[in-house]
């Protein structure tokens, strides 16, 4: 996507250069993964300035969370009324058997996925294109394994999650349906804007029921998934792949054709740092400066608490948090 790349689907490509990466495997296979990113930089114009509408397509995509989390807040302090509306609200969705199975099933409509309006200029932003390298059998099914997870997973959303890159037109009769965290699912509006983008959740259950729905079938994983994304850095390409093999099982149980899905410069769209460097960086700045300080509070605080730390980020635009192009 950024820096005139893209995602590629039907191609394989894994370049691991960690301790749990097969080192002969991730060689040729990091060789053809640079060869192609290559051809697609040397076959791409320079991209235009993007417009505003492209701008605020990606900025819907990135501040979309941030911005659900405000509004529940805002229905918890507005009124009382309003703090029973979003508490009936939240039990009905973690409750009741049918508002917990929906992300599992596939079953709600999709319009946002195909508001052309809103998402036909979000590719133009980085640009991004998929590049089709093999024609899908329809009467199949078939499981896509995205890389790397980047920060954002941003291809994925351009490619599959909205029909900004034409994968319709390109694999007609597939029905992706790209799976994220059960806990996306867990708070009002948030879950509401998912599913009605047609994406579900990357339990066990829902993959063999998604990939259940008969000829052309598909679901999308980020295989790497949390772990990957602390490995996101300009210039690289580190996936964990050894320690995600329940992709294969799910294959192996429905019948489900794995596809590789690369995202040429993914790991561009972001500087990144680790909690390690961020250290190195900060040593000398005075303890109490604004940003430094609410961002050691909370790395300290997650590190605490659940044994890892995010990235520091550093984008362009609000807050930092828009992505490079």
């Amino acid at each position: 996507m950024a820096k005139r790349a893209g995602a590629g689907a039907a191609t394989g490509a894994a370049n691991n250069t960690k301790k749990d990466a097969t080192a002969a495997a991730a060689k040729p296979a990091a060789a053809a993964a640079a060869a192609a990113q290559n051809r697609i930089t040397a076959s791409s114009p320079s991209p235009p300035s993007p417009n505003w509408r492209a701008g605020l397509a990606v900025g819907t995509y990135i501040y979309f969370v941030p911005v659900a989390l405000l509004l529940n807040l805002l229905m918890v302090l507005a009124h009382r009324y309003t703090r029973l509306l979003w508490l009936a609200w939240v039990l009905s969705i973690n409750l009741l058997p049918g508002a917990k199975r929906a992300p599992k099933t596939g079953r709600w409509p999709k319009p946002f996925r195909h508001w052309m309006a809103l998402w036909r200029p979000l590719a133009s932003y980085f640009p991004a294109r998929l590049h089709k390298t093999a024609d899908l059998d329809p009467a199949r099914r078939y499981l896509f394994v995205a890389a790397p997870h980047g920060l954002v997973t941003m291809f994925v959303w351009v490619a599959f999650d909205t029909d900004a890159a034409d994968f319709s037109r390109l694999f007609p009769g597939i029905d992706p349906i790209p799976l994220t965290l059960e806990v996306n699912f867990k708070l009002p509006l948030l879950r509401e804007f998912l599913l009605l983008h047609g994406i579900g959740d990357a339990s066990m259950a829902a993959c063999l029921t998604l990939l259940g729905r008969g000829d052309g079938s598909a679901i999308l994983l980020a295989a790497g998934g949390a772990e990957e994304s602390l490995l996101a850095r300009p210039g690289s390409m580190d996936l964990v792949l050894t320690k995600r093999k329940g992709f294969v099982r799910v294959a192996l149980t429905t019948g489900a054709l794995l596809v590789p899905v690369i995202g040429f410069g993914e790991n561009e769209l972001y500087g990144a740092e680790s909690e390690e460097e961020a250290a190195e960086r900060r040593r000398g700045e005075p303890a109490g400066e604004g940003q430094g300080r609410a961002r050691r509070w909370a790395s300290a605080a997650l590190k605490k608490s659940f044994g890892f730390v995010l990235p520091e980020i550093r984008g362009v635009g609000p807050l930092g948090l828009m992505p490079r192009r």
